[in-house]
């Protein structure tokens, strides 16, 4: 889909696995033959599995590792969400995955956990804080045409502070009234 997307006329892309489930991590051979055949802003997604942004030792340990290698094999920025059990932002963990690319000279983005927090404002100011790049967002709803005010307010809080990237369900059809 990457080496589609380019070939249309994209500049930068999301790279995951399994989006069935969500998006996950991708393969190091994906990122390699995406950049090989693309050249283009790869990002990748750093996620160990399905279901929730609340993770385990070991599986935040495989995220870290992921991470690390994505990087190394050149991703020009991470993907990742980490959140309490209560759904308020891990700050220690999310810390730790934007110092690495940060240290590396890479953009971080706070993927649509963000959309399960139970107040997105004070998760935002956390974010510009920790010196995340963007949030993508679909306005805490399954689909972003559902939510394109919360979107506008999340736009307007963020005052220039961090970029927000609305993202889940546009379409061709729904892409005007989305912009607008």
């Amino acid at each position: 889909d990457v080496i589609e997307a380019h070939r249309a006329g994209a500049d930068r892309a999301e790279l995951n696995s399994d989006l069935f489930h969500g998006g996950l991590t991708p393969t190091l051979g994906e990122l390699i033959v995406a950049k090989r055949e693309t050249g283009m802003k790869i990002m990748t997604m750093v996620r160990p599995r399905e279901g929730g942004f609340c993770y385990t030792d070991g599986e935040f340990a495989t995220a870290v590792e992921d991470a690390r290698l994505l990087l190394d094999h050149g991703a020009d920025g991470l993907v990742f969400g980490f959140l309490h059990q209560n759904g308020t932002l891990d700050v220690e963990r999310t810390r730790a995955l934007a110092e690495l690319a940060q240290a590396a000279g890479k953009e971080t983005v706070f993927h649509r956990a963000i959309d399960v927090a139970p107040d997105w404002r004070e998760a935002l100011d956390a974010l510009v804080g920790l010196g995340i790049t963007r949030v993508l967002t679909s306005g805490q709803e399954p689909d972003v045409s559902l939510a394109t005010g919360t979107v506008r307010e999340m736009i307007e809080y963020a005052a220039g502070r961090i970029e927000i990237l609305p993202g889940a369900g546009i379409t061709a059809r729904n892409m005007d009234r989305v912009i607008a």
